[in-house]
């Protein structure tokens, strides 16, 4: 299956707007539960959350990481009746993963949370979300390498939407921390009938065998490498509970989640274009032109860095204002919090990055350098950690998260050069631009200091307007985001976006295939 040009952009374009949507959604989930919960209670949906994390990508058996490569090579091969013997066994193996999963973690659930922490109650509600979130994760997995991103985008804003209504809604009732465990298990079931139901009616369902064994090795690297991922993530919310208490807990994840919305963007590019990097590399690989996957991912990265730069200084330089518009004044005024939130979004851009990279090595079939690099982030991270948060709290967490992000940056970084994509250095110029142009948006917020949530909003979409002038400004906007935007942009718009650019550039281009 070919992706062009305009289907790339018209695709990524969707789950970008997906993302912006559920990360939106997420947003509001978190801004009403600070509301509605104390902050102890935030700490419990914490472990919640860890618990949910471990169970779900352990039942998804690493096979939603192996679809997006599977999948492509066999349609591109002319074999999609492999394919999709390839989706009818995971489906198999995943049911039987969970299975195992649900049935372990319910008779150890009791000695591995304390009471205090959790009620059994919720922890066996915990339990049962697991089939269905590992199965949400691999369905999801397979209408991306599919690229079909209409049917993703929308399973995606149901599930998200759900989860919001559900968790909302059962939370008003008074089920309290129950409730949130019992909106998570309905939007699960929820996406499962959404994404089940699209696969099916997308194509026929007549299947041929294909050996699982490669497959199952390529996923359990994957899985070796998810495993360090998740282990990276929550090891300074494990350490910082045990250190301190559900209180401090409950407000380094509530930043932590609404921080997730700047990742979950890059996270939506990078797996949009993950099957095109797929099948671009198998293509430059069979003509000898590896230069193709280089620019491939300089362009991925050129859309990263526009989203995400502007992201981290208008929301870092402004973090109180921030955390006080979205959580209100017990979480702005709790100790070191707003300088942890300030350290935290830069440290998010970054981690956006890394996204981007890590979805980058692995369509290059890339497995070692996450297992060495993950086993060494890990070792600092629980050294730096202890000793940090002891001594700092909240922000010694926010620190140790700031610095193991950064050498992952690094790392990633360095192995994507080795591998041979050496274009990402032409991105320096552009990083310079985008910098400057999203230092003096942020101005605009600093300097009238709104404090209300609607103000804030307000001036913050005033400030990304005056970020996209500055970018014509100082000449960043390039030939390719006109081509872009007419992908993206409805028909009526065509004409000014044509009078725009013969007035920047000087002339008007025709969207040209690159893929």
């Amino acid at each position: 299956m070919s992706i062009d040009e305009s289907v790339a952009s018209r695709g990524t374009t969707a789950l970008l707007g997906q993302s912006l949507v559920s990360g939106l959604l997420r947003v509001v989930n978190i801004m009403v539960l600070t509301r509605l919960l104390f902050q102890s209670e935030m700490g419990q949906v914490a472990v919640l959350a860890i618990i949910y994390g471990v169970m779900q990508f352990l039942g998804a058996a690493g096979l939603n990481h192996a679809a997006p490569l599977i999948i492509p090579q066999e349609e591109s091969a002319g074999r999609p009746d492999r394919a999709w013997g390839f989706v009818r066994r995971s489906v198999a193996i995943v049911t039987l993963t969970s299975a195992v999963l649900v049935a372990l973690f319910l008779v150890l659930s009791p000695f591995l949370v304390p009471p205090t922490v959790l009620d059994i109650f919720v922890l066996r509600l915990v339990g049962l979300i697991c089939p269905f979130s590992a199965m949400e994760v691999f369905l999801d997995s397979v209408l991306l390498a599919r690229y079909e991103v209409r049917r993703l985008a929308a399973g995606r804003i149901v599930f998200d939407g759900t989860r919001v209504t559900a968790t909302v809604g059962l939370v008003i009732a008074g089920a309290g921390v129950q409730g949130v465990a019992a909106g998570w298990l309905l939007a699960e079931i929820a996406a499962v009938l959404v994404f089940g139901l699209s696969i099916v009616r997308s194509r026929d369902m007549s299947s041929a065998p294909i050996e699982m064994r490669p497959v199952l090795v390529f996923a359990l690297s994957s899985l070796l490498f998810q495993a360090i991922d998740v282990t990276i993530q929550n090891t300074d919310r494990v350490i910082l509970l045990m250190l301190t208490d559900l209180t401090t807990l409950g407000v380094y994840d509530v930043m932590l989640g609404i921080l997730f919305m700047m990742s979950f963007v890059s996270l939506g590019l990078s797996t949009a274009l993950y099957p095109v990097l797929t099948r671009i590399r198998a293509r430059s690989e069979a003509e000898g032109r590896v230069e193709d996957v280089g620019l491939a991912v300089a362009t991925l990265f050129r859309y990263v860095l526009l989203i995400l730069i502007p992201a981290a200084f208008i929301g870092g330089l402004n973090a109180y204002l921030f955390i006080r518009a979205l959580f209100g004044p017990a979480y702005a005024d709790f100790p070191q919090a707003a300088l942890s939130f300030s350290i935290l979004i830069f440290s998010y851009a970054a981690w956006g990055i890394v996204y981007a990279l890590h979805s980058v090595l692995r369509s290059m079939g890339e497995s070692k350098f996450f297992l060495v690099a993950g086993i060494l982030i890990i070792s600092i991270e629980v050294v730096m950690c202890w000793f940090l948060t002891g001594l700092l709290g909240l922000l010694g967490a926010a620190i140790t998260r700031c610095v193991y992000v950064t050498l992952l940056f690094v790392g990633s970084l360095y192995r994507a050069r080795s591998l041979g994509v050496r274009q990402l250095a032409r991105l320096g110029p552009t990083v310079a631009r985008l910098s400057v142009a999203s230092l003096l948006a942020s101005l605009v917020i600093f300097i009238v200091g709104p404090t209300t949530l609607l103000s804030v909003g307000l001036w913050s979409v005033l400030a990304l307007l005056v970020y996209v002038v500055l970018l014509f400004v100082v000449r960043e906007v390039q030939p390719i985001d006109f081509r872009v935007a007419r992908h993206i942009l409805p028909m009526p718009l065509h004409g000014v976006l044509a009078r725009i650019e013969w007035a920047y550039l000087g002339r008007s281009n025709d969207s040209q295939s690159v893929s």
